[in-house]
């Protein structure tokens, strides 16, 4: 397909969104203005953000269609989890800030990392809820699938006009999946899909180890081949695994808590092989593993201590440490979900009581 004029590009928005022309032409005089661009140029972005095909293919893409290495896509997701940005050192030894938010719609989840001034730009102005549409970021291989990797050519639009935003599930239903918030004084061992709200009070360990990619279990180095062994898998590519140990406390009681893997580097702040990479210099320095896992969680992060979080996973009753909350993810405590959790525990107590009398 040749380049199309601008009366093309209006008579294609015209024909699959409904608007009028002079909806379209004043929409892209507004754009021209804001942006300094031609009137064409702003046609062509106005059909962008509208999911407008200027192509003739007949399939938008989803999260699940992307592979790495494609270019020119764009996306509509809604926010899922989003993580506070983290520094990091440049090459240039200048330092860095990039974020990191979890995306989902109708057809799977990804990472979205947003990257120095990026974070700046977008990352106060996103909400877990949220509809994005993504144009144009780098799609990358991560640790656990498919990343969209904002940069320089990235644009990234709130609640955009396009048709499928009308397929991705409400946040609350992706959200809750069967968890039930309880209180810890509640808990007493074998509970499963349980949620708390607690506060973190006291830090055991931060650790880090090699592992199977696909089990998690840990690997042994062969030095004869030069490779990563799994008992089950075999020769593999080993990821650092991280884990955290913390106390939580609800005022109802207190209960030890164990995270693991990306959500335990998120909660941390920093990357796994950054963590691994302390935890060595420990080691080297002639603590054992225990003292080096204890110190670091001393030294590095104690500003955790105090931090309200939710956390989700399954309790167990261990027979030398008691009870242990096994959590498989954890959030910011969002005000506005506390509210409708109240207001939703109020309702059904004033029914319950009025059914009663």
């Amino acid at each position: 397909m040749g380049v199309l004029t601008k009366e093309q590009i209006i008579e294609m928005i015209e024909g699959q969104r409904g608007l009028s022309r002079d909806e379209i032409k004043r929409r892209i005089s507004e754009i021209s203005k804001r942006e300094g661009i031609s009137e064409h140029a702003a046609a062509l972005m106005l059909a962008e953000e509208l999911g407008v095909n200027l192509e003739g293919k007949d399939e938008l893409l989803h999260l699940a269609d992307l592979v790495p290495g494609m270019s020119g896509v764009n996306v509509v997701a809604r926010i899922l989890r989003k993580y506070p940005p983290r520094e990091y050192q440049k090459r240039d030894s200048s330092t860095g800030r990039v974020a990191n938010l979890i995306i989902y719609d109708s057809t799977g989840r990804a990472r979205l990392v947003l990257w120095d001034n990026l974070v700046g730009k977008y990352y106060e102005e996103l909400k877990p809820g949220d509809v994005v549409k993504i144009i144009d970021p780098s799609v990358r291989e991560g640790r656990n699938g498919i990343e969209l990797h904002a940069n320089f050519r990235t644009r990234i639009i709130l609640n955009p006009e396009d048709p499928r935003v009308e397929e991705i599930p409400p946040l609350e239903e992706v959200r809750s999946y069967s968890y039930q918030r309880r209180k810890i004084g509640e808990l007493m061992g074998g509970e499963r899909f349980v949620e708390v709200r607690g506060t973190i009070a006291r830090l055991y360990r931060v650790t880090a180890y090699d592992a199977c990619p696909q089990c998690r279990r840990k690997v042994d180095y062969d030095p004869a081949t030069g490779s990563w062994i799994c008992p089950e898998h075999g020769e593999v590519k080993a990821k650092t695994v991280v884990i955290i140990d913390f106390g939580l406390d609800d005022s109802s009681g207190y209960i030890r808590t164990t995270l693991f893997g990306d959500d335990a580097a998120e909660l941390l702040g920093r990357d796994a092989e950054d963590i691994a990479e302390k935890l060595k210099e420990l080691i080297e320095s002639g603590l054992t593993l225990r003292e080096a896992s204890r110190k670091l969680a001393e030294d590095e992060y104690y500003y955790l201590l105090g931090r309200e979080i939710v956390v989700r996973g399954n309790v167990v009753d261990d027979k030398f440490l008691g009870l242990i909350l096994k959590a498989s993810s954890w959030d910011e405590v969002d005000p506005k979900r506390e509210i409708a959790r109240v207001r939703a525990e109020l309702k059904k107590a004033i029914a319950e009581l009025e059914g009663g009398e």
